[in-house]
């Protein structure tokens, strides 16, 4: 279905768009999957490259030197925020082609207003959510759309500055209110504790004690409203080890315990992610301290909670998952 959004471009609509002019039976060309490979093994092993050189710098002078660059890189300003030549490197059309990345929008959105978007799983790394950032441009011209990030990415060398620039922030409730006086924002609801819920026989999301993001959407009175999201195949790319770490690593605010994939790497496995984006849900403003404050955030969340099972549910047979349930959590 075609329509046309506020800016009177045309959108399609409950339709599964491919990327980068992918098609359901495209394949990966040889040298975008090699590049993919090795940039998207790095990024996500970054923790275990940054380890590894550091043991070897105990032998080796380049590898000194090579740690020292990085470590270096923490005196640099995080700048700038939401870098869009960046998002458009080539280098993420290879990733995007790697998962086949593809997207469906169930209503155009006015690009006058400010949204924050609700997106699912996180699973042991946020693959559909980092795609969809670096499609933004392309999806969402009219829009800037921020996002938010664990506090503990943002000291890691590497990882902070690329997290800027595709428009992240540390997770805090005032920089999630900062940054929607100057756009939407894009939430990874689950976080840390989604990392640890990997299934084989079904899909989970944690939501049904998470009300912060309601809270501040009430605060701020968003007039675009909650968009939920989720990225179907998320949660299949990486399995995490040890399960039991859960408890300590949401206490600390940082996963502990190792990620592993494609061959028992830090490499993705090469899944089909498709993002599916449900209708606005509308927030009325109220401040903290105001009567029917409560009963409004808990209105908007009970909608969330209902709105994200029902789009699941409306779109997992065009996933091959009509028999995989969404549990909530």
């Amino acid at each position: 279905m075609k329509t046309v959004d506020s800016a009177g471009r045309e959108v399609h609509t409950h339709v599964r768009i491919y990327s980068d002019g992918q098609h359901e039976g495209s394949k990966q060309g040889f040298v975008s999957y090699v590049v993919a490979v090795a940039t998207l093994g790095l990024y996500v092993g970054w923790l275990q490259f940054l380890l590894a050189l550091l043991i070897a710098s105990w032998h080796s002078r380049l590898a000194l030197t090579l740690l020292i660059a990085i470590m270096g890189t923490t005196l640099l300003p995080l700048k700038p925020l939401l870098w869009k030549r960046f998002c458009d490197a080539w280098v993420f059309k290879c990733w995007r082609e790697y998962f086949k990345f593809s997207y469906l929008f169930e209503e155009a959105l006015d690009h006058n207003k400010r949204y924050i978007f609700v997106e699912f799983p996180h699973g042991v790394f946020p693959m559909g959510p980092l795609l969809a950032g670096t499609m933004c441009t392309k999806m969402f011209p009219e829009f800037d759309i921020f996002s938010l990030a664990a506090s503990s990415v943002f000291n890691i060398p590497g990882w902070r500055h690329f997290s800027t620039w595709i428009g992240s922030v540390p997770a805090t409730s005032s920089n999630f209110k900062r940054l929607l006086r100057k756009g939407s924002v894009a939430v990874i609801v689950g976080g840390i504790a989604e990392i640890f819920m990997g299934s084989a026989v079904c899909e989970n999301a944690m939501v049904l004690t998470r009300k912060g993001f309601v809270r501040v959407a009430v605060e701020e009175g968003i007039d675009g409203g909650i968009v939920p999201v989720y990225h179907m195949g998320n949660s299949l790319i990486l399995d995490w080890w040890p399960q039991w770490l859960s408890g300590p690593s949401r206490r600390l605010r940082a996963a502990l315990g190792v990620q592993y994939g494609q061959w028992g790497l830090p490499l993705p496995r090469s899944r089909p992610i498709c993002m599916v984006m449900g209708k606005p849900i509308a927030v009325n403003k109220f401040a903290s301290g105001d009567p029917g404050y409560e009963a409004e955030v808990d209105r908007v969340h009970a909608l969330v909670v209902k709105e994200l099972k029902e789009l699941y549910d409306r779109h997992k047979g065009m996933y091959g998952w009509s028999d995989r349930p969404l549990v909530l959590h």
